[in-house]
């Protein structure tokens, strides 16, 4: 078999082909998608040549839409479908893109009522003709698959996922254009109707953000608010929106006319009065012309370089307008008041009787924090009354200032408070006084208020303050400040003070965590110093386990690993978090734990010299080495390789092989390879350094997974040959046995199964006299696998029989049901159909049972080879298709190549040759990728097999 490469006009093809090749020849194009004939010019004779089309198509993002007529897109064509019943079940499956759409449902959606009998089988074969056409227009082969009771379209670009993207990001415009027309134009499915009016719905509604967003901005959306408020008389809101703006044009009584039309057509067609929101429109507009009542602005300075946070200034706006107190809270440098800052200016205008600011000073170095009774003396200045006519006492200023703003329309931003006590009494006791608080503390105790929590800048959005700031392009600047915006702004100050230096040399002065946060300080400003305000606000106790928490490596620090660190009950340990959390000097990424801003890390860190840094280092590594059952694996799991490898760098051996060794195996079986690799080699160092022969066995045995897992089986070999020896010299026949069967396995996967069977039965002889019933069910169902392999199928059943019988001994139930789908695929190639069928499908409900994802997926393949032999190839490609799907989401592609062989030929065996030979290209590459030899040859075969059936020769 040879391969030639073929250049055409619109692409490169790979072309493989049997036969001598000719030196001159014609390619003839046949029906088939991927199949071409080429004729030799001198010589007789014709040669068949199977090919993959690489054309400029394939690849490219496929478009789906349904904002408008429902389509699939590709190269800004639309692709043709079947029919109006097609076009039904695409608009179904992408408006539940990603989920598991029930075949009823499809049905419904179809016929609206009363289906025909065979409803269920022509969805099917509709939605399978419907991915083979998109497949032929150029999508991935696994643009749709069959999941159980139903279909999953994955599609890589959908217009309602982008709409709602922008729409998230406050980038209304962009999110407007995404439509073409009315929802599922043109769909005429009752059954989606009311889909199509919610995202309708879904559309008004953004418009009316983002005009409001520009008539509070100014601009002049007059024309564009008169054709929608024709269009929808009865929305409120939109009237208000067109009042407002007709008056910042000074046409008053153009505004007024909208509300007597407004207020008739309420009356006339539901007999109720306009809300109290377009009642207060209409009052402010009766006040006066715009700008003839302009109030005082104290807002402080707006940096013009600000950027990003489009949605947390729209959610803190959206609840300005409504007269909601807004409370922003974040870590030091987050940039909580650029941001309040940024959105009192831009709803200013909304608020004609003024824009008031006090800073409360809680966090300004120098200065003790304002008190309550002093910052409503500075309000009340900035309202006009004269410090002489102040009231003297807490309670008496503060009726005071409600009185005063009972009557106006006012935008207050306090900023800099330290607690709800310093904030409560400043709070007006009208709805048209809004209210903006920022605060580097959660502030629960002001109740109603609506609270935005800044995280660090999204990457994108750091790089771009940092070039408006130094007038460079970011070269990593904003990666190693933590994308915190503090930072990178004294980072890009620094620069572009300093125009000698590079952006690659500074960078390189910012990469040590130990000089880091020398580096960002600049002026009057220091990264470093804002921290220490926060951290002197601490008590002792918090303080402590601020410092002991830099010690932890990992990403995620567990409430029981802040136990270990800090030697405290769990109960006082916890509570200390959370007010670490309430003073935003940890973050919770998830329900699990909680998490340190990378420069917030570094300045822990730097006080740890008061603590006894070895003692809690020696308890964290304890806990780690002591592990815990399967949800404090899931839990730790973002931690192990770093845990692992800063175990070792610190010469903790005994911890680091010990840590390696019960976390190898989960990290392996949740399909984190890279991880598992790391972690096997870091504990094989360790055990090397200790000259602990069981350790090393172990840790040995875990590296050479990690490189089978990897697809390098020299090194697997090498690892385990070195693992037989270390045993063998330790006089330690067990170990020996783990080795041989270990070798016995990769030995079956280069092909040389016979030689499998004897590395089998040597290390179950090795073990004949002790009672390990795991290790003997693992080693016989090898031995039962291999015997298969060569036809012996008498021998192969009597070894899985011995392999379910040793894994139930054992307790091991994952185990024994692995062993009963094997035993199952060994009961159909003997013609014992009914029990095969029977005994595999308990093995997959078994293992579904087990919530084991991998178990899962080996007994579905296994069921398919049953179904497969048993005649029933449809119900074999369900079970294939799943076995595919949770195998790729568990990165195992050693069984993943098994699992697409099987749904490959289940394809085939449905009379769909362009999916078979896609899965069977798909399972070739992946076993010639980790040298499976027997998947590979198996996957090669079955492409001769479907070219020789489609092309009849």
């Amino acid at each position: 078999m040879s391969v030639v490469r073929l250049a055409l006009d619109f692409a490169a093809v790979d072309m493989r082909y049997t036969g001598k090749a000719p030196s001159f020849f014609r390619v003839t194009p046949t029906n088939s998608v991927s199949t071409v004939r080429l004729d030799p010019l001198c010589t007789g004779g014709a040669s068949w040549v199977h090919w993959l089309p690489r054309c400029a198509d394939r690849g490219r993002a496929m478009e789906f839409r349904v904002l408008g007529p429902v389509q699939a897109r590709t190269a800004d064509r639309p692709i043709t479908m079947a029919g109006p019943r097609q076009e039904r079940i695409l608009a179904a499956l992408l408006l539940d893109a990603g989920r598991v759409v029930p075949v009823s449902r499809l049905v419904d959606v179809v016929w609206d009522a009363d289906p025909p009998a065979t409803a269920v089988r022509q969805v099917r074969n509709l939605t399978t003709a419907l991915r083979r056409t998109l497949i032929d227009a150029g999508a991935d082969t696994d643009v749709i698959v069959a999941d159980g009771t139903g279909f999953v379209l994955r599609p890589p670009v959908l217009d309602l996922r982008t709409f709602e993207d922008h729409a998230g990001r406050g980038e209304y415009r962009q999110a407007l254009a995404c439509w073409r027309g009315p929802a599922l134009a043109g769909l005429g499915s009752a059954a989606l109707a009311g889909t199509a009016a919610c995202l309708e719905e879904r559309r008004l509604s953004i418009w009316e953000l983002c005009l409001a967003d520009e008539v509070a901005a100014g601009e002049d959306v007059v024309a564009e608010l008169s054709a929608l408020a024709a269009e929808y008389p009865l929305r409120e809101h939109l009237a208000g929106l067109l009042m407002r703006s007709l008056h910042q044009r000074g046409r008053q009584a153009e505004a007024l006319g909208v509300y007597d039309r407004v207020r008739r057509r309420l009356i006339d067609e539901l007999g109720v009065e306009p809300g109290a929101q377009l009642r207060a429109v209409h009052g402010e507009i009766l006040r006066g012309p715009a700008g003839n009542r302009a109030g005082r602005c104290y807002l402080p300075y707006e940096v013009p370089d600000f950027t990003g946070r489009d949605l947390e200034i729209e959610q803190a706006l959206t609840a300005a307008r409504r007269g909601v107190p807004v409370v922003i809270d974040g870590m030091a440098g987050v940039g909580k008041t650029a941001m309040a800052v940024r959105a009192a200016n831009r709803v200013a205008a909304a608020f004609p009787d003024g824009q008031l600011f006090v800073n409360l000073h809680s966090y300004t170095p120098g200065r003790t924090p304002l008190s309550p009774e002093s910052a409503l003396g500075s309000l009340l200045l900035q309202l006009g009354l004269p410090a002489q006519q102040h009231p003297d006492g807490l309670d008496a200023r503060a009726a005071l200032w409600r009185a005063r703003t009972a009557d106006q329309t006012l935008l207050v931003l306090l900023d800099n408070a330290a607690s709800d006590d310093q904030v409560l009494p400043l709070l007006p006791g009208s709805a048209t006084v809004a209210v903006l608080v920022t605060s580097r503390r959660r502030l629960p105790g002001i109740d109603g208020a609506v609270p935005v929590s800044l995280d660090v800048l999204p990457a994108d959005q750091a790089a771009v303050l940092f070039t408006a700031v130094s007038g460079r392009a970011d070269e990593g600047v904003g990666r190693l400040c933590g994308y915190l915006p503090l930072a990178i702004r004294i980072a890009a100050a620094r620069l572009r003070h300093r125009p000698q230096w590079s952006t690659a040399e500074f960078t390189d002065r910012l990469s040590s965590e130990q000089n880091r946060l020398a580096e960002l300080r600049t002026g009057g400003r220091d990264v470093a110093a804002v921290f220490q305000l926060s951290y002197g606000e601490l008590t002792s106790t918090q303080q402590r386990l601020f410092r002991l928490l830099g010690l932890h490596p990992g990403s995620l620090i567990t409430p029981r690993a802040a136990v270990a660190l800090a030697a405290m009950p769990e109960p006082d340990t916890e509570r200390v978090l959370e007010d670490l959390l309430d003073a935003n000097l940890l973050g919770q990424p998830s329900g699990d734990g909680y998490a340190f801003h990378d420069l917030l890390a570094d300045h822990a860190r730097s006080l740890t010299a008061i603590d006894n840094a070895t003692g809690a280092l020696d308890r964290l590594l304890d806990y780690y080495r002591a592990g815990g059952d399967e949800h404090w694996h899931t839990v730790e799991l973002p931690n192990l390789v770093t845990i692992t490898e800063h175990a070792l760098a610190r010469g903790r051996y005994d911890h680091c092989w010990q840590i390696a060794d019960h976390m190898a195996t989960y990290v392996l079986d949740r399909g984190h390879r890279a991880d598992f690799l790391t972690i096997a080699q870091a504990g094989t160092t360790a055990a090397h350094h200790l000259e602990n022969p069981h350790a090393l066995q172990r840790s040995l045995r875990h590296l050479a997974v990690a490189h089978w897992a990897a697809g390098d089986f020299d090194q697997a070999t090498a690892c385990t040959e070195q693992q037989y020896r270390t045993a063998r010299d330790a006089h330690d026949p067990e170990g020996e046995a783990n080795a041989l069967a270990r070798l016995g396995v990769l030995r079956g996967i280069r092909g040389d199964y016979r030689e499998t069977i004897r590395c089998c039965q040597q290390a179950l002889a090795l073990t004949e006299n002790t009672d390990d019933p795991t290790f003997a069910g693992r080693t016989y169902g090898n031995l039962s696998h291999a015997q298969s392999v060569l036809g012996l199928f008498d021998d192969a059943l009597a070894s899985v029989q011995r392999a379910r019988l040793a894994h139930e001994r054992a307790g091991d139930h994952h185990g024994a049901v692995l062993s009963a789908a094997h035993h199952a695929v060994l009961l159909a190639k003997l013609g014992r159909h009914s029990e095969a069928q029977a005994t595999a499908d308990k093995a997959v409900r078994d293992a579904t049972t087990l919530d084991n994802d991998f178990g899962e997926a080996i007994c579905r393949g296994d069921y398919a080879e049953v179904l497969l032999t048993v005649g029933h190839p449809d119900q074999a490609r369900d079970h294939a298709e799943r076995a595919v799907a949770i195998l790729t989401r568990l990165n195992n592609p050693p069984q993943l190549a098994v699992a697409t062989n099987r749904l490959a030929a289940a394809c085939h065996a449905l009379g769909e040759p362009q999916a078979a030979l896609g899965h069977y290209h798909r399972a070739a590459r992946l076993a010639r990728r980790f040298g499976d030899v027997t998947e590979e040859t198996r996957a090669v075969d079955g492409l001769d097999h479907v070219h020789a059936v489609t092309t009849g020769q």
